[in-house]
């Protein structure tokens, strides 16, 4: 399912350009018209002859207008095999372009994996904050600021090291944890992500991390993607989940 996943038309292997929306109205790469955002809303203006539509196929003619808040995307238009995502990131408009043919999705053979160890399933507790913390991060791209927010840390020992790591919450109650470990640069992209199943009763984890993921800037480089907070970082070396493909 992961590799099928990542193989949609329109997934993270169709990106082909990252692009801030600039003050005055202009032309971008690889799309028709006039973009431009003045910090609260994204314009874009096109003619009959660019042939653009919208992601259902309508025609699109005049002044598009959208408003996002931070960390928000959407479909825009289209134009031919060309879908525009419109978003937000660290307070700024930008636009990626996907393409359904891009040759990075037809060299695809799937994410590369390390053997199964179930020395890197361990045991972990949960200790929630009182309040969820909200913290600067970086992220892939060197212009771009976000932010991650904790709601406590898990503690666990790997390697025989022990480690206190942030967790994030996701909707359906489970944890997800960016690390760093003595992989990333050599085997594995510069970060990664695992996520573990909702604390248990006395707030007992089960940390798998044959299940770690890549973000998707380690499949194209026009992703942006949070690095782990400050101090999320293990000095065992994590040869568990996916590598760094091909």
């Amino acid at each position: 399912m992961r590799d099928e996943g990542l193989a949609v038309p329109f997934g993270w292997l169709s990106l082909s350009s990252y692009q801030w929306l600039p003050e005055e109205p202009g032309p971008l790469d690889l799309v028709p018209g006039r973009w431009s955002a003045d910090g609260t809303t994204a314009k874009a203006s096109f003619e009959a002859a660019d042939s653009v539509t919208t992601p259902d196929g309508d025609p699109v003619v005049g002044t598009l207008s959208k408003s996002l808040h931070e960390d928000e995307s959407m479909h825009f238009v289209r134009h031919g095999d060309t879908l525009v995502e419109l978003g937000v990131r660290g307070g700024r408009y930008m636009i990626r372009t996907r393409e359904r043919t891009h040759p990075r999705l037809k060299a695809f053979t799937g994410v590369p994996l390390f053997d199964y160890d179930p020395a890197f399933v361990v045991p972990g507790h949960f200790t929630a904050f009182h309040a969820p913390r909200v913290v600067p991060v970086d992220s892939y791209r060197p212009d771009t600021k976000l932010k991650a927010e904790l709601v406590g840390q898990v503690d666990f020992e790997l390697g025989g090291r022990r480690a206190t790591l942030g967790a994030s919450q996701n909707a359906d109650g489970s944890l997800t944890i960016a690390f760093r470990d003595a992989t990333n640069g050599v085997q594995t992209a510069p970060w990664r992500f695992v996520t573990v199943t909702t604390p248990g009763p006395g707030a007992d984890v089960v940390i798998d991390f044959n299940r770690t993921l890549n973000y998707p800037m380690a499949f194209s480089p026009h992703a942006v993607c949070p690095a782990p907070v400050p101090g999320n970082r293990l000095e065992v070396a994590v040869r568990a989940g996916e590598l760094a493909p091909h």
